[in-house]
């Protein structure tokens, strides 16, 4: 019963999932509406769609064991991909002129992204973690009811990496202060 739990959490609360959710509604609620429509469209087309695609065929053909890349060796060689998805959102948000603290936002998460990569070979670092822990930072600092509900969801993700065996504790440990202290510093900076 557990396992079945954390399995829906792990789904449910994927990153593409949350990122996707995450972006309409707190971009909505600083932005607004228009700008958390291109966003998430942005988004969407850019790496959601793409990620969602190329993992599917992947999986399909027997290339990669599971669409989370649980396996470090399939993780290390998907971050230069992700890391240029990232890039390219970069970019696209300055051409179409988003608000600065969008930019700042996903610069702040393309490190983080950037610096796992760095360490890829040292630890396999929860990305599912790490994405969570970010995010509800991010919703702490302006909401802070949503955000102790987005720390607490965290925390159940984090659980379910580790009853999955998908991850150590130490590799949640790692993701969920990555990405809280991510988190913070893009809310300063932001």
């Amino acid at each position: 019963m557990l396992k079945i739990f954390a399995r829906i959490v792990s789904i449910v609360f994927h990153p593409l999932l949350i990122i996707s959710i995450f972006s309409f509604t707190y971009i909505r609620e600083i932005y607004g509406y228009e700008i958390a429509k291109a966003v998430l469209i942005l988004i969407s087309l850019t790496a959601i769609i793409p990620i969602i695609v190329f993992n599917s065929i992947q999986v399909f053909r027997g290339k990669i064991s599971n669409f989370d890349l649980s396996n470090n060796q399939e993780r290390s060689k998907s971050y230069p991909k992700l890391l240029f998805i990232l890039m390219l959102l970069l970019a696209e948000s300055v051409y179409y002129n988003f608000p600065i603290g969008l930019v700042y936002l996903l610069l702040t998460y393309s490190i983080m992204i950037f610096v796992f990569y760095f360490f890829r070979n040292k630890f396999k670092i929860s990305l599912h973690c790490a994405t969570a822990f970010f995010l509800a930072a991010l919703m702490l600092y302006d909401f802070l009811v949503i955000g102790l509900i987005a720390l607490a969801v965290s925390a159940f993700v984090g659980l379910s990496r580790v009853i999955l065996g998908r991850h150590t504790k130490m590799e949640v440990i790692i993701g969920s202060i990555s990405g809280i202290i991510l988190g913070l510093v893009a809310q300063l900076i932001h």
